[in-house]
């Protein structure tokens, strides 16, 4: 019966703390039927063997030796995720253009020639407006926001094959997003690839709070592959992606993305 109580309120814990951070923190719920489930029996059987092994009373066991288990192992599940950088394939042809960060697709609007771009967050907008110092607003765009959560992988990749014709960093306060200043004075990296044929991507770096630092390890005049790593960010927050007008969009608001893995539109000529 005891071993019983504590699978219980072991997989209660557990569960309680991914559905926070999914509600909370757009964690993608795949995580309540994988990690969680994970993180659940092997805090049970942690705290069934302190329960077998030492002389201490049903109730110190549950729930304060069962919390401290499934807090301590979701931390390092936690650090196991943040600091991953799998191996991936890059999928389709020249003309797709993939992802530039791992996380949910939290917009996907439409920018007129010459019309600066925003980010949004919480609600609140604000210009980046560095981006407007090179020529990638002379065409229409569209402004895809991906929203990367604590779990998501913090690599961030090129959406195009091409020429690294940009790169601004526009230091930044560390202030939390409650704050309706946060989104123009937090600290961001603009970066602008151009093919051999002219069509340029960008994409913005946002951080967020509790964010260590935005960072691009290519450099201008860098020529770099489609889905290649080009920078990082610490600790979570927001990346924007500028692409031409001129393609299919292959994905929805919302949905899951991956950085190098999904394909979220297709070039489809000449702009």
């Amino acid at each position: 019966m005891e071993h019983l109580v504590i699978i219980l309120v072991t997989f209660l814990m557990s569960t309680s703390i991914f559905i926070f951070f999914v509600a909370k923190g757009g964690f993608n719920r795949k995580f309540l039927y994988t990690d969680n489930i994970f993180l659940g029996f092997t805090a049970s059987i942690i705290g069934i063997i302190f329960f077998m092994l030492l002389p201490l009373p049903f109730w110190v066991i549950t729930p304060f030796i069962s919390g401290l288990t499934v807090l301590t192992l979701f931390g390092g599940l936690f650090l196991f995720r943040f600091f991953r950088n799998p191996d991936r394939t890059i999928p389709g042809g020249s003309n797709d253009i993939v992802s530039g960060a791992d996380g949910r697709v939290i917009y996907i609007k439409e920018l007129e020639a010459n019309q600066p771009p925003v980010t949004v967050k919480k609600m609140r907008i604000a210009n980046v407006s560095e981006i407007t110092k090179t020529d990638i607003l002379k065409h229409p765009c569209y402004l895809i926001g991906i929203a990367m959560t604590l779990f998501d992988v913090h690599m961030n990749r090129s959406p195009i094959d091409g020429k690294v014709t940009f790169i601004k960093h526009t230091e930044g306060t560390a202030i939390g997003l409650n704050t309706p200043s946060s989104t123009i004075t937090n600290e961001r990296n603009t970066v602008v690839i151009k093919r051999n044929d002219g069509v340029m991507a960008g994409i913005v770096q946002i951080a967020a709070r509790g964010v260590s630092r935005c960072i691009i390890n290519a450099q201008e005049g860098d020529v770099i592959k489609r889905g290649e790593i080009i920078g990082k960010i610490r600790w979570g927050s927001q990346l924007d992606m500028i692409i031409p007008r001129n393609c299919t969009i292959l994905i929805r608001e919302g949905e899951q993305v991956y950085a190098g893995k999904t394909i979220i539109a297709k070039y489809n000529g000449t702009q």
